[in-house]
């Protein structure tokens, strides 16, 4: 069973990361939907609205609660992230909030000396209760959004991979919230095949979202989707061995984004998109580094 003190950290260690994921899944949707889904679009710019709420109180209680390394990891804002907010905002007129970005930017790390107090414990209880209904609130919006398009009665500019892919992730978040809230030392068990699976699902919707003239990105994205895919379909080689070609794919999502935001990579992604998966490869390597 979960400490208290392990309870806190690994509640809000994980809320910083995910809700942040959550929420920018709801701008992808509203930002790929044509005007006969816009009804759609309202949905999830109202869920994007309520997880930067959900957010900015994570954020409050984060202080002296976040390992140093998870705050440095870059698994919560990269140095991109800023600009690619600012990008989206012009594209797509989608009001991101960078004031949550630069507020993380000060978020103080663990101090060891400083024991949560219960009424913390009931503060952080309380927000991963209302995380959590929140979060099943929006599989269910996901999954809806994925039948209409699996059905062919609603078009969007995503992939159909892409959003079973979102829904996963948000299953994910709802069971990772379920085991804290019941104080579960498992928390984050298989997590290697999760994420390696998800490395390969964004290899192969970046190979194919790139512009047909960018010959080098499309075919290292092709290269990473074939490395993930030969990791799952063999068995499981060293940590090392997948931390390194995660490594790798980070670098890579790294310069695409920065590509993206200087114009000197055309793609059909947004960079804030790029960033997005380059943020979730830095959580994996944060993870198999703990």
């Amino acid at each position: 069973m979960l400490s208290r003190e392990e309870y806190v950290q690994l509640s809000l260690t994980y809320n910083l990361f995910w809700l942040r994921i959550m929420k920018e899944h709801a701008v992808f949707i509203e930002g790929t939907m044509p005007p006969p889904g816009k009804q759609l679009g309202a949905q999830a710019d109202s869920f994007r609205r309520q997880f930067d709420r959900l957010l900015q109180s994570a954020i409050g209680l984060a202080n002296g609660s976040i390992p140093e390394a998870a705050l440095q990891s870059g698994q919560y804002y990269t140095r991109y992230t800023e600009e690619a907010e600012r990008i989206v905002r012009k594209d797509t007129g989608i009001a991101v909030n960078s004031d949550l970005t630069r507020m993380e930017y000060n978020i103080q790390p663990l101090n060891q000396g400083i024991v949560p107090t219960p009424r913390k414990e009931q503060e952080v209880s309380a927000l991963n209760q209302t995380i959590l209904m929140q979060t099943n609130a929006l599989v269910r919006f996901k999954t809806d959004v994925l039948n209409r398009r699996n059905a062919c009665t609603l078009f969007t500019f995503m992939y159909n991979a892409d959003l079973e892919h979102v829904l996963k992730e948000a299953q994910r978040y709802s069971a990772i919230l379920s085991k804290l809230q019941s104080r579960d030392e498992n928390v984050v068990e298989d997590y290697k095949k999760f994420w390696i699976q998800n490395m390969s699902d964004h290899a192969k919707v970046m190979r194919g979202q790139f512009d047909p003239t960018e010959t080098k990105y499309f075919e290292l994205a092709n290269q990473f989707a074939q490395t993930f895919d030969a990791i799952l379909q063999n068995g499981t080689p060293s940590d090392g061995d997948i931390l390194e070609d995660t490594q790798a794919i980070s670098r890579f999502k790294a310069d695409a984004t920065q590509g993206i935001i200087e114009c000197k990579v055309k793609s059909i992604m947004l960079p804030l998109y790029t960033d997005h998966l380059l943020r979730e490869a830095n959580h994996f390597i944060y993870l198999m580094q703990s």
